[in-house]
């Protein structure tokens, strides 16, 4: 049986016989079928003719056309541009319909969602949570550095990608609700409001009070525990659990499952403190200290059941057979729109605490950029590379690595410096971290350290890594490492970014030529009390907003003509209920005319 979205069903039962947008064209791409609707808008498979490239758009349900839900699209389109990091989900054009139903495009995918993921196998050994973790924590640095808190992170905004002999590609979706860091951009909740959905809720949020990254990491705490015990921290109705993180102390995850690495047990802790202030500084260093711990799933075919270890259990399974998009049977082409749906209002609000399920989501990848080879390196990769560096080999496959040749060894040849030790854990650490470095650095030097600067200081701090006897002075070392990743990795991501696309602006054919907008002579309306003087003066700035918005043209004789009546009847109103009546009249009139001629 296939599980339904949570807080927004999804049906296919609900698609009309003929829809009439199916063989249409919006941009550049054909409307191939529609794949799935749900309460907020309906979501289509498209094709460009030409390419043969595949998208997703979603279409809103013209009864929900309204400004504010038109700029939660907007906000969302913006932040995830703003982010630009191959771990979330990519939107590339926003329009709106002739008939003023706004769309966005966006990519396909193929996979599940991590809710998917969890309802199959109850929890996640160790390795493949953390693993799992580090991916999101990627893209959720990427976000935070581009001023964008997510806000609504849980599983089911998750997705895990499907890739070709590859372990799956994890995407972040659903920025509907996010919040751009930015004075100049406070649309999405800034009036205080309470979004999110309450399973994953940080007691800031709850209280309506400033959200920031840490939000987002209290819910990546909750999230780990659940990955890791199969369960929540919090049971109950939405008010239950919204009180219990504001109140109650969360249990540990070794309360409730045996053999959690003490490191990786008081991380999930930390990550769900009621102070924000008391939580991991940033996504950065939630990932440094997952460090070690790490591991891809280790079949993507086929998966036998683990041994009854409680680190191996349950393992989640990745099937890697990538279905064609033009595929129609059931399961996989009424699953591809559940991206778009989850971003047109899943967990928007507070949401419902139903049973429900959510929709598995299949989308067709886009074909990923040329990896970089980076061997065995347990530093965060930039946000551009994030997808594209290999992930961090489990700890028997570094202790190999170290007794054969590894770049610091092969740069002691080249340089006549002296090998790092490697004996002691913390010895280990430090010569794992420069060879890494100087792996990453080495392939990209021509592109990003012309001038040889970072080389110099990664030397500089291998020498004083080689001369490091205690544990101390090793921290200092890894100080100065975190600089020079830093200046590496946005270095990096600078040179990656793709080129600014000039546009060519061709200019508009001529228009048939209209008339002047005439308003006829209106009569003089009563400002005898300050209610009549409050209808007066909104009827004067609707007149002046109808030329504005028409530029003066006779373009809307109906939406004139219902004006005019309008303000006949605001002159005709003598009691307090006569004018409401006018202002809900004009309510519906000023809808109309924005959705009619937006700015």
């Amino acid at each position: 049986m296939r599980p339904a979205l949570e807080h927004e069903p999804f049906s296919e039962a609900a698609a009309p016989a003929a829809d009439p947008l199916v063989g249409s064209k919006i941009g550049e791409f054909v409307i191939r079928e529609r794949v799935g609707a749900g309460g907020m808008g309906v979501v289509y498979r498209a094709e460009h003719p030409l390419i043969g490239k595949h998208a997703a758009i979603k279409v809103m349900r013209a009864e929900l056309v309204s400004p504010e839900q038109e700029q939660r699209l907007l906000v969302e389109a913006r932040a995830v541009n703003a982010i630009r990091h191959p771990g979330v989900l990519d939107i590339f054009n926003f329009g709106t319909l002739p008939d003023c139903r706004p769309y966005v495009v966006m990519e396909l995918l193929q996979g599940q969602s991590l809710a998917d993921r969890l309802r199959e196998r109850d929890r996640m050994d160790v390795g493949t949570a953390a693993w799992v973790l580090d991916q999101v924590l990627a893209a959720l640095g990427a976000a935070h550095r581009a001023g964008v808190v997510h806000r609504d992170l849980k599983p089911a905004n998750v997705f895990l990608m499907e890739q070709p002999d590859a372990a799956p590609l994890i995407k972040l979706v659903d920025f509907g609700i996010a919040k751009v860091m930015q004075e100049q951009d406070a649309q999405a909740g800034a009036d205080g409001s309470t979004v999110g959905t309450p399973d994953f809720m940080a007691p800031e949020q709850i209280r309506g009070g400033e959200v920031g990254p840490a939000a987002d990491l209290y819910a990546l705490g909750v999230m780990a525990f659940q990955m890791l015990t199969g369960t929540r921290p919090f049971q109950g109705d939405n008010v239950q659990v919204m009180f219990a993180h504001v109140e109650r102390i969360p249990p540990r995850v070794s309360s409730r499952v045996e053999g959690i690495p003490p490191e990786l047990d008081d991380l999930v802790f930390q990550l769900m403190e009621k102070e924000p202030a008391k939580r991991p500084e940033s996504a950065t260093a939630v990932r440094m200290k997952l460090q070690g711990l790490a591991r891809p799933p280790a079949s993507l075919e086929t998966e036998a059941a683990p041994p009854p270890s409680e680190e191996s259990r349950a393992v989640p399974q990745v099937t890697t057979a990538v279905s064609p998009p033009v595929r129609r049977s059931g399961m996989s082409i009424a699953v591809a729109a559940l991206v778009g749906m989850a971003l047109l209002g899943v967990g928007y609000g507070w949401g419902t605490h139903s049973g429900k399920p959510e929709q598995p989501q299949v989308m067709a990848p886009p074909r990923p950029p040329e990896p970089v080879k980076v061997e065995t390196l347990p530093v965060e990769p930039s946000p551009v590379l994030a997808a594209q560096v290999p992930v961090e080999a489990p700890p028997e496959v570094i202790e190999e690595a170290a007794q054969a040749e590894t770049a610091t060894a092969t740069l002691a040849k080249s340089t006549k410096l002296p090998p790092l030790p490697a004996e002691t854990p913390s010895e280990k650490k430090m010569e794992q971290r420069q060879a890494g470095l100087f792996t990453l650095l080495l392939a990209r030097a021509k592109d990003v350290d012309a001038d040889g600067a970072l080389r110099g200081r990664l030397l500089q701090q291998y020498r004083a890594a080689a001369e490091a006897k205690t544990d101390s002075e090793r921290t200092r070392i890894h100080a100065a490492l975190d600089d020079i990743e830093k200046e590496l990795t946005q270095r990096i991501a600078l040179h990656d970014a793709p080129p600014k696309i000039v546009t060519v602006a061709v200019a508009p054919p001529k228009q048939p030529r209209v008339p002047a907008l005439v308003i006829p002579r209106l009569p003089t309306l009563p400002q005898g009390n300050a209610s009549e003087q409050r209808l007066a003066q909104r009827m004067d700035k609707l007149v002046a907003e109808l030329r504005t918005r028409t530029q003066n043209q006779d373009v809307a004789p109906e939406l004139t003509k219902q004006l005019v009546d309008i303000y006949k009847s605001a002159a005709n109103a003598t009691t307090a209920t006569e004018r409401m009546t006018v202002h809900q009249s004009l309510d519906a009139w000023q809808e109309r005319l924005t959705s009619r001629f937006p700015r």
